[in-house]
């Protein structure tokens, strides 16, 4: 079978040194979704490459593709645009980190998926610019929205069980039913939260597009968002979605006071 001859936008997910002087780059494209090919020289001191196969980058990448390989080669890859400055902050590059983690975990090479494109892209040059109060919210923001690409949007609003809207200041969140469930219906079924969580995590749900003067900042109980968000896309993505990134940030965080009951 013929080498066909790709050329596509693409955001730089992982690298891996490959060999002595190659790597092996995995890519999510506009037009192809996730791609895994050979840098062959990438490693060298004056490699064509240069800063191109930087994570988190977006380029446009030239790749010969052949159906039967698992594997394509790269022969041509260059920046589009500057990439997001995430140095600013060690909670920011490792939001990015973690955002390139997620599509890596939750797809498959060769299934196109547009929007999970435009989720990624925007994330990671929200992240350079937004407030620092704001990036969590963001990255939640970005976690409803990959969960929306993938087909399982999770229900915020109303009982996902009875379809009453919520009463009370507590509820709970049950990742195996797809939401939010009421006390009446609940009973132990998934993890309790703060209905003024829920409420927070609809109205980032409601945001069309990612606006940094819409996205509000971080709610004083970060950690049952956390935990609710993560353990729905566990769920659906299963041990491959927990992301290195995210469990770096936790055992850097500061310990949140308990909630009151």
């Amino acid at each position: 079978m013929p080498r066909t001859i790709v050329k596509t936008r693409a955001i730089v997910l992982r690298t891996m040194r490959m060999g002595e002087t190659s790597r092996l780059v995995t890519f999510y494209t506009q037009e192809h979704g996730k791609l895994k090919v050979t840098a062959k020289g990438a490693r060298k001191p004056k490699s064509k490459f240069g800063a191109a196969l930087d994570l988190m980058t977006e380029v446009q990448a030239v790749c010969y593709v052949k159906e039967t390989r698992d594997l394509q080669t790269l022969t041509e890859c260059a920046l589009l645009v500057p990439p997001p400055d995430l140095a600013q902050s060690l909670e920011r590059l490792s939001f990015g980190s973690a955002a390139c983690e997620l599509v890596d975990r939750l797809t498959i090479e060769g299934e196109p998926n547009i929007r999970l494109y435009q989720c990624l892209t925007g994330v990671l040059y929200g992240l350079a610019e937004v407030d620092q109060n704001q990036v969590e919210p963001l990255f939640w923001y970005y976690q409803l929205r990959v969960a929306e690409a993938l087909g399982y949007r999770p229900e915020l609003r109303h009982c996902i069980s009875c379809g009453n809207e919520f009463i009370g200041p507590w509820l709970w969140f049950s990742a195996a039913l797809g939401g939010g469930v009421c006390v009446a219906c609940g009973q132990g079924n998934g993890v309790r939260m703060a209905r003024q969580s829920l409420n927070f995590l609809a109205g980032l749900q409601s945001l069309k597009t990612y606006r940094k003067d819409a996205l509000p900042q971080a709610p004083p109980r970060r950690g049952e968002i956390r935990a609710a968000l993560r353990g729905f896309l566990e769920y659906h993505g299963g041990e491959r979605s927990r992301l290195r990134s995210l469990e770096f940030l936790d055992s850097l965080s500061r310990t949140e006071p308990a909630a009151t009951v």
